[in-house]
């Protein structure tokens, strides 16, 4: 497909962007035959939502690139070894840069391109499963022809940090990985976790005796159940391409596994009933993300209210209700409401702004990117009825 103008997005994570959602999307679109990312950390945590859908990129015969940090003792060897374990899949190469003059590798960049185009995304994400899905972060997606100066530039980055001339960049193998290691540069994640939870003992001996900021649950996805197969070493001494050389079993990723990413979050330009009652369709809350669910918190109020089925006019209470409605307080003096549902271990919390508010204006702008996607990811309950539809997409 050619066009003639860029096009432009900005991600905002978490109100209306998991950038982890959206970027297994682009590995599994189809459309791209190599990507490229440099990024300042990497976990195995982020890893594993990944995985699959980059060993069906590989083995699609698409070529995947990655310069890594290893600063802050933020990248750990887990999180390598599995950058590593995707060399059995495909084309694959790994690099780590560092200076010992100690500056900071810092860049969070992710590009996708084939032989006509780009798509550039520049933030603030990292490889890691909070950078990808929790954490609040931004970044900018530029898509654009393959010759535009900004692809040009980036690809040049790219280069430049994989440069091993002056020592600072250096290929990624599991000789050198050992090495890292030994010498301290990268440590295991269960190290890591303990020194994390002494920092947090000591800081609560030592920190603020009164939280002077909101608190707000923010989770992650659920994990692709389908583990990587670690491939033996020999094996991937050899740049072995398949796992089928190695002896070793291949994963071929089921559609449960690269959608486990969405379904955390819904986002949802709901329709008032009267006053402040608001309608749920009811193959929304038929949808694992309302499993059981019977109640939802607002995230300001704290107050927990009930969902409740509606019936037509004139049916009995034991007959199957046509929507659910849910009383939303919140939105008495709003004339075009947009919701923010998150379902958090404690139960399902929500949001909701006006659409003119700059809140409800990014939930509405996540929602209009998914109904012009290739598929659509937002659905509308009546199409051909835009302004008097209720739109919901999982992110």
């Amino acid at each position: 497909m050619e066009f003639c103008e860029p096009s432009y997005m900005l991600y905002s994570q978490p109100l209306a962007t998991r950038f982890g959602t959206d970027l297994i999307g682009h590995i599994e679109s189809g459309v791209w035959k190599r990507l490229d990312i440099a990024v300042a950390w990497v976990r195995a945590s982020g890893m594993a939502h990944l995985e699959p859908s980059l060993i069906a990129f590989l083995k699609a015969g698409n070529e995947f690139g990655i310069v890594v940090g290893i600063d802050l003792d933020n990248t750990t060897k887990e999180g390598l070894e599995s950058l590593l374990n995707l060399r059995a899949y495909g084309s694959v190469s790994v690099f780590v840069y560092h200076n010992e003059a100690g500056t900071i590798f810092h860049p969070k960049l992710y590009l996708f391109s084939d032989d006509k185009r780009g798509k550039l995304i520049v933030g603030s994400n990292n490889l890691t499963e909070a950078g990808l899905f929790r954490n609040t972060e931004a970044g900018l997606e530029l898509e654009a022809p393959i010759s535009d100066q900004r692809i040009v530039s980036a690809r040049n980055a790219l280069q430049t940090w994989r440069d091993t001339s002056l020592g600072l960049g250096h290929v990624l193998d599991d000789s050198f990985l050992g090495e890292l290691v030994a010498n301290g540069y990268v440590k295991d994640e269960a190290a890591l976790r303990a020194a994390t939870v002494a920092r947090r003992k000591s800081a609560g001996k030592t920190g603020p005796g009164k939280k002077l900021f909101g608190s707000v649950a923010v989770t992650p996805p659920p994990r692709p159940t389908s583990a990587v197969t670690t491939v033996s070493t020999a094996t991937k001494a050899k740049g072995a391409t398949s796992a089928e050389k190695s002896g070793t079993s291949t994963i071929t990723p089921t559609k449960a596994a690269l959608s486990s990413s969405a379904g955390q979050v819904l986002l949802m330009r709901v329709r008032k009933a009267r006053g402040t009652q608001v309608q749920i369709p009811l193959s929304v809350m038929r949808t694992p993300f309302f499993k059981g669910v019977t109640e939802v918190q607002s995230v300001v109020t704290k107050v927990k209210r009930g969902i409740h089925p509606t019936h037509p006019k004139g049916a009995r209470a034991s007959e199957n209700p046509n929507t659910l409605k849910l009383e939303m307080p919140e939105t008495a003096a709003m004339t075009d409401p947009v919701a923010r549902f998150e379902r958090t271990p404690s139960g399902i919390q929500y949001e909701v702004y006006d659409r003119a508010t700059a809140k409800g204006q990014t939930i509405m702008q996540a929602l209009e990117r998914g109904r012009i996607s290739k598929p659509p990811t937002t659905v509308i309950t009546v199409p051909s009825s835009l302004a008097s539809s209720t739109w919901w997409r999982f992110i």
